[in-house]
């Protein structure tokens, strides 16, 4: 992930009147897939069916796979000049980057304070190290 010049990596809004991706081969293969699968096996869960999804398309054919990547090279062309005009017609892409610069400010402010991960950890470690010396001493004593 592209970082900015403070060295954090936050990521920049989206403009929603940007066009969508393409979807990939795959994914044009498992929207005529799941229909399929639901209807033999409503029972099954999402992740199940994402997995028959993808076995099914490791032993798809070749000639199968590649008409759904002819289709997917299609919608990326049609998705290029979808960009290429929606760039020319937003100018240097401006309403994003005063979005992001926004959201930005209030960002911080929406983020609830991080508490440290290791300090709950040590305070139990020094209470234990305390209850130890306070052993030490005891035996020391006896």
């Amino acid at each position: 992930m592209p970082r900015n010049a403070a060295g954090s990596s936050k990521k920049a809004t989206k403009d929603p009147n940007a066009p969508k991706r393409p979807l990939s081969a795959f994914f044009l293969f498992s929207q005529d897939e799941r229909p399929d699968i639901k209807k033999k096996t409503p029972s099954m869960s999402v992740g199940d069916i994402s997995k028959e999804i993808g076995a099914r398309w490791k032993k798809v054919s070749d000639d199968v796979k590649k008409r759904y990547e002819q289709k997917a090279a299609v919608e990326k062309q049609k998705y290029e000049v979808r960009l290429s005009e929606y760039k020319k017609s937003s100018g240097s892409g401006s309403p994003a980057k005063a979005s992001a610069k926004g959201s930005a400010k209030a960002a911080p402010s929406k983020k609830s304070p991080k508490k440290p991960v290791g300090k709950k950890s040590a305070k139990s470690k020094s209470s234990d190290e305390d209850n130890d010396d306070d052993d030490e001493e005891d035996e020391d004593e006896d």
